[in-house]
């Protein structure tokens, strides 16, 4: 290996892959190979990469010392060897057993960015570090799924509305709330309170209410359900005015609601004034419905006006038949003389 003292020739610059000698670049990374075009640099790279490395001590004397700089370009080196560095080469490579100076060379210098060793932890802080870890995935595989639960939540146009702390939607029958709880709720830390007119959410007796208010239409709060799944609160909330329960003077229209609580802001609240067709269409609870009404039996006596017009008509049916034989009688007693004597004539 040549001194950094030693007078060395310059090397002629040229194309590393085709020799050319103008308008020659050089390669940013290593600033060792020139080449005069960028497709001979993507040509040469497959011999080139194997001694492309940044020299960034050579990067940083080269302005004040080119040659120094040049030189540990050609020769590979990353830093200037101390003294007692050269003394433990030299020892390694006197060395008759042990580590050789290839090895040190290698401990030393091998790498380019060589990292500092790992921390050394006793057995209780490697536990809380794997405890803190798996409570880490834990945490991350149960957002990742409540983000996907809460994604698949659509709510349709006219229909119902995604609020920044629930979502919900409704049918002819039902309404369904959606809210997402803090990671690790369970139902027992819930506390739900339904009544037939409002709705109350909050997590255990002494926490912030995550929902509370008066709803935008009745419920029958003993056949609503609830339940957490995948970190979303889902609620089914029935209808009191509802598909085939109307209340007086009330149609299926008014069955639908235009937002969740009474009183709400615009924000959170339906634009419209009529449901939208869709809702007719959405489903309902086919066994809520009433039973039908029983159908009407025809009476087999006919009505008094009809039986009046019906006797009167037979009325004149017998008046006619007794003046026919009242006709019949007349004519019979004419001819009956005659008749008569062949009656006497007859034995």
């Amino acid at each position: 290996m040549a001194s950094r003292f030693e007078e060395e020739q310059p090397a002629p610059k040229e194309c590393a892959n085709c020799g050319a000698t103008d308008d020659l670049l050089r390669c940013s990374r290593c600033r060792a190979e020139w080449f005069c075009s960028l497709a001979c640099h993507k040509a040469y790279w497959p011999f080139h990469r194997q001694t492309c490395k940044r020299n960034d001590f050579a990067d940083v004397v080269e302005e004040g010392d080119p040659r120094f700089a040049a030189w540990l370009r050609r020769h590979g080196k990353q830093a200037i060897l101390g003294d007692a560095e050269v003394d433990r080469l030299e020892r390694a490579g006197r060395a008759v057993s042990g580590s050789g100076r290839e090895d040190v060379m290698q401990s030393m210098y091998g790498r380019l960015d060589p990292k500092p060793e790992g921390p050394k932890y006793s057995p209780e802080e490697r536990f809380r570090v794997q405890e803190r870890e798996r409570q880490e995935a834990m945490r991350a595989r149960l957002m990742s799924r409540q983000e996907r639960a809460w994604s698949a939540i659509s709510v349709e146009p006219g229909m119902g509305m995604e609020c920044s702390r629930y979502k919900w939607t409704q049918n002819q029958s039902h309404v369904y709330v959606f809210v997402r709880v803090p990671e690790g709720t369970t139902a027992a830390r819930l506390r739900v309170q339904l009544t037939s007119g409002s709705l109350a959410l909050a997590l255990g007796l002494d926490e912030q209410p995550l929902l509370d208010g008066k709803l935008y239409g009745n419920i029958k709060a003993e056949h609503s359900t609830w339940f957490v799944d995948d970190g979303v609160l889902q609620l089914q909330l029935l209808k009191l005015c509802r598909r085939g329960h109307y209340a007086a003077g009330t149609t299926n229209a008014d069955t639908w609601w235009r937002s969740l609580w009474a009183y709400c802001p615009p924000a959170e609240s339906l634009q419209r004034r009529h449901p939208p067709t869709r809702y007719y269409w959405s489903e309902y609870e086919e066994s809520d419905l009433p039973p039908p009404l029983p159908a009407r039996r025809v009476s087999a006596q006919a009505p008094p006006a009809a039986a009046a017009k019906s006797g009167g008509g037979q009325a004149g049916m017998r008046l006619s038949a007794a003046a026919t034989d009242a006709a019949a009688a007349e004519l019979g007693g004419g001819g009956g003389g005659g008749g008569g004597s062949d009656d006497e004539l007859a034995p």
